[in-house]
C-alpha cells in the first residue's frame, strides 16, 4: 500500500511542477518567500561557481558585486565603449586644473544604502585601503596615480605621477573607482585588518568573519543565495532614483547551471529572462520568444578581440615568416561560421577593435594595404602562398611522415590549447588545427581543464592557445597594445603570447601622453608596422557579447530597434550591465526610453569621450585635433558638469510579444512534457499495482 501512496505523491509533485511556472519558491528559511514572476528577472550565464563574496575589496567577487554586474557598487564614472560616452554615475562633475590634478564632484544626492552621504572621504579611503591591500578598485593604479586627497566632503583630487604621467591609465583609474562605505570598512578593518579581504560582507545572510549590515552605493543588495542561485533585492529608496529612475524588476535572481542544455531549456520555457551563454542556432529559439540583439546575424554585439596566442619563447615561434604562414593558412570564415555560427566576424591584424566606428580611423590603411593587400589588415586565406612561404624559408619535410621540420631539423608541433567544455573555442582549435595540417604542419587542439589552462599561459608552457583581449576602453587601441604587446607585463595582466620588443614597450610609453589625433596616430602606425613585421600573434575575430532575452515577461530590453544601451551582456565590466535594466516593464506595458541616456548637446547626461580628451590636450597645452568622426563640440574650459537629468523618458516602439507561434510552440512543448510524464506516471502505478 505504502507504495501506492508513494505512486500518488509522485504524480501530484510532478503536476505541480508543470503548472506552477508563473511563482518561484526557494528553499531553507525562504521556503515561504515567493518571488512573483512579474517582478523578478531571471539571470543566466554569468556566475558559473557558487557565490563567495560581495566584498570589493576581495580579488574575486561574486556577479553582480562590482567586478562583474555592478548592481551593488557604483563607479564616479563609467566609459560606455559601444556609445564612446561616460555615464557620470556617483561623480557629477570633473575638471581638468593642470597637467597634475583632475578633480571630481560627488553628487549631493549620492548615499549609501543605509542613508550615509556618499563622500570624497570614502573615495580616499576606497583608494588608500586598495592600495595598501593589492586587491579591490584602486589595485595596480599606483604605477600611475601618486596619490588621493579629499578637499572636502564633494570634492576629491587625483593626482598624476610625475615619472609615468600616463594620462589614459590615470584618468581611468580616476574616474571609474568604485568607493566603499568608509564607515563600514573602518569597523570592519579594525577588528580583521588586512584580513579584510576575506570578509564577505554578505550582510547577515551568511556565516562572515565580521557581522554587519551589507551597504551599498547601486540599487540592489543581496537578499539571499544558495549554491544553484543568487538573488538581489532593488532599493526603493535608491538615491539615484531622482536621476536614472528605478529599474522595475524587484527582484534579480542568477540561476547558476551545471550545464548549458538546462540553461537552455530554461530560457525555452520562459524561466530565464536574460542570459549569457553560447548558443546555437540562437535564430530557431525565435519562436519561443527568445531574441538577441541584432534580428539577423551577426545576432550579438562585439565584445573583445579573440586572439591565436603564439608563445614567443618558443625558438621557432619567433619566425615571423612561419607564423606569417600560419596566418595565411586559417580559413577564417569558415572558422568563423563553424566554431561560432556567424556570430561575429574576422578581427584586424592591427588590433584595433575596427567594428567600432569610432576606433576604425585608427588603422593606417596604407600599411594595411602594403603588408596585407587590405585596407583593413585582415587577412585573406592563402594556403598556396602560406606553402610558398614555408618552402622558402626551410620548412621542410625531411623525414617524409607528411609534416615539416624545422630548418634546422627540429620537429615542428604546435598544439592548440583552450579550455575544456568552451565548445565554441574547442571546434575553433580543431578547424585551426586542420588548416595547418593543410599546409604541412603537424598540428592538433589541446583542451585543459580551466585551471590547467591559466597554468599553462602563466609557465609559458604552451605553443598556442585561443585567447582574448580586454574590452576596448576610452584610450583604445593605446589599451590593447599595451595589454596585448607591452614586455614589462606578464601573464594574466598582459602580454600572454611573452613577445619582448623593448622598443614596442617605448612607444607604448611615449603614446600615453599624446592627445591630439595626428600624434597618437603616428605612434599607433608605428607600432602597427611592428606588429605587421613581427606578428606577435593572430588576430582571429571579435567575441560577441553573449545576449539573449525572453520577452514572455519583460519587454523593452535594448536592441538594434531600441539602441539606447549597448553593453548588455549580464557579466559586462563594473555597472554596465545594471542599466540594462531600466528600460525594463513587464510584458503587456509599453516600454520607455530613460531620457538620461543620451549625450549631453541632446539633453541627457552622457559625457562624449572627446570631450575629456579636449580638457586633458587643454590643461596639458597641447593642440587637440579631434578624430575625423567627431560630431560634439569640445568645450572651452576645462571644467565640465552634468546637470541632474529630469527621469522623464519616451515610449520605444516594439512588436507586440509573441502569442501565436512561440507562444503556441511553448504551450505545445509544454503539453508533450506533460503528456509523456503522465504516460510515465501511470506505467509506474500499473507496476506498483501489479507488485502489490
Amino acid at each position: 500500500m505504502m507504495d501506492k501512496y508513494l505512486a500518488h505523491g509522485v504524480s501530484i509533485l510532478l503536476i505541480l511542477g508543470l503548472v506552477s511556472p508563473m511563482l518561484i519558491i526557494l528553499p531553507n528559511h525562504l521556503a515561504e518567500a515567493q518571488f512573483p514572476r512579474g517582478e523578478t528577472v531571471f539571470v543566466t550565464g554569468a556566475q558559473w561557481t557558487p557565490p563567495s563574496t560581495w566584498n570589493p575589496m576581495a580579488p574575486s567577487q561574486t556577479w553582480g558585486t562590482y567586478t562583474y554586474g555592478g548592481f551593488l557598487y557604483l563607479p564616479l564614472f563609467q566609459y560606455v565603449p559601444g556609445l564612446n560616452l561616460w555615464i557620470p554615475v556617483i561623480g557629477e562633475s570633473f575638471e581638468i586644473p593642470n597637467e597634475y590634478v583632475l578633480r571630481v564632484k560627488i553628487r549631493p544626492e549620492a548615499k549609501w544604502s543605509d542613508g550615509m552621504p556618499i563622500t570624497a572621504y570614502d573615495v580616499e579611503y576606497t583608494f588608500n585601503l586598495s592600495v595598501k591591500l593589492g586587491s579591490g578598485p584602486a589595485a595596480g593604479s599606483e604605477l600611475y596615480v601618486a596619490g588621493v586627497k579629499a578637499k572636502d566632503s564633494s570634492t576629491l583630487e587625483f593626482y598624476i605621477r610625475n615619472d609615468t604621467k600616463n594620462y589614459y591609465m590615470f584618468t581611468l583609474y580616476a574616474l571609474q573607482i568604485a568607493p566603499v562605505p568608509k564607515h563600514i570598512y573602518e569597523m570592519v578593518y579594525q577588528q580583521i585588518g588586512d584580513q579584510i579581504i576575506e570578509w564577505r560582507n554578505c550582510g547577515g545572510v551568511c556565516d562572515d568573519i565580521v557581522n554587519l549590515p551589507q551597504v551599498v552605493s547601486g540599487p540592489y543588495k543581496l537578499y539571499y543565495f544558495d549554491e544553484l542561485r543568487i538573488v538581489y533585492i532593488r532599493l526603493d529608496n535608491w538615491w539615484g532614483k531622482e536621476i536614472f529612475g528605478l529599474p522595475r524588476p524587484r527582484y534579480l535572481i542568477h540561476r547558476i547551471y551545471l550545464s548549458n542544455e538546462q540553461a537552455l531549456l530554461d530560457l525555452m520555457q520562459g524561466n530565464v529572462d536574460w542570459s549569457g551563454i553560447f548558443i546555437p542556432n540562437v535564430w530557431e529559439l525565435a519562436n519561443y520568444g527568445v531574441k538577441t540583439y541584432y534580428s539577423g546575424k551577426p545576432y550579438f554585439r562585439p565584445n573583445q578581440i579573440l586572439v591565436l596566442y603564439l608563445n614567443n619563447q618558443v625558438e621557432y615561434l619567433r619566425d615571423p615568416v612561419l607564423k606569417k604562414a600560419i596566418a595565411y593558412a586559417i580559413e577564417y570564415d569558415e572558422v568563423i561560421t563553424k566554431a561560432w555560427y556567424g556570430y561575429t566576424r574576422q578581427a584586424s591584424m592591427s588590433f584595433v577593435f575596427e567594428i567600432y566606428e569610432q576606433y576604425k580611423v585608427w588603422i593606417n590603411t596604407t600599411l594595411a594595404q602594403q603588408y596585407w593587400g587590405t585596407p583593413d589588415a585582415k587577412v585573406v586565406t592563402n594556403k598556396n602562398y602560406a606553402r610558398q612561404l614555408l618552402d622558402q624559408a626551410g620548412y621542410l619535410d625531411i623525414d617524409g611522415d607528411g609534416y615539416r621540420e624545422t630548418p634546422t631539423g627540429q620537429p615542428l608541433n604546435i598544439s592548440i590549447m583552450v579550455p575544456t567544455g568552451w565548445t565554441d573555442w574547442m571546434i575553433a582549435a580543431d578547424l585551426i588545427a586542420g588548416d595547418l595540417r593543410d599546409i604541412g604542419i603537424n598540428a592538433q587542439s589541446f583542451p585543459v581543464d580551466y585551471g590547467a589552462y591559466w597554468g599553462y599561459i602563466q609557465g609559458a608552457t604552451y605553443t598556442a592557445l585561443i585567447g582574448w583581449l580586454p574590452a576596448p576602453t576610452f584610450s583604445h587601441p593605446w589599451d590593447t597594445y599595451r595589454y596585448f604587446l607591452d614586455s614589462r607585463l606578464s601573464p594574466p595582466t598582459g602580454n600572454w603570447e611573452w613577445y619582448n620588443n623593448t622598443e614596442v614597450s617605448t612607444l607604448i610609453e611615449e603614446a600615453s601622453r599624446a592627445l591630439s589625433f595626428e600624434e597618437r596616430m603616428r605612434y599607433f602606425s608605428q607600432i602597427q608596422e611592428i606588429i605587421y613585421r613581427d606578428i606577435p600573434s593572430i588576430a582571429l575575430a571579435y567575441a560577441p557579447q553573449w545576449y539573449v532575452y525572453s520577452t514572455l515577461y519583460w519587454v523593452g530590453w535594448p536592441s538594434e530597434s531600441n539602441p539606447w544601451w549597448t553593453e548588455v551582456a549580464p557579466y559586462r565590466e563594473y555597472s554596465l550591465a545594471l542599466w540594462t535594466l531600466f528600460s525594463l516593464v513587464p510584458s503587456g506595458e509599453q516600454p520607455i526610453r530613460p531620457a538620461w541616456a543620451a549625450p549631453v548637446d541632446q539633453g541627457g547626461v552622457l559625457i562624449p569621450n572627446d570631450y575629456l580628451l579636449a580638457m586633458l590636450a587643454n590643461a596639458t597645452g597641447q593642440p587637440f585635433i579631434t578624430t575625423p568622426i567627431q560630431t560634439t563640440t569640445p568645450p572651452a574650459t576645462t571644467t565640465f558638469n552634468t546637470m541632474t537629468s529630469p527621469t522623464t523618458t519616451e515610449p520605444i516602439q516594439t512588436t507586440t510579444p509573441p502569442t501565436g507561434g512561440g507562444a503556441t510552440n511553448l504551450l505545445i512543448t509544454l503539453a508533450v512534457v506533460a503528456i509523456a510524464v503522465v504516460a510515465f506516471i501511470i506505467g509506474v502505478r500499473y507496476v506498483v499495482r501489479r507488485k502489490t
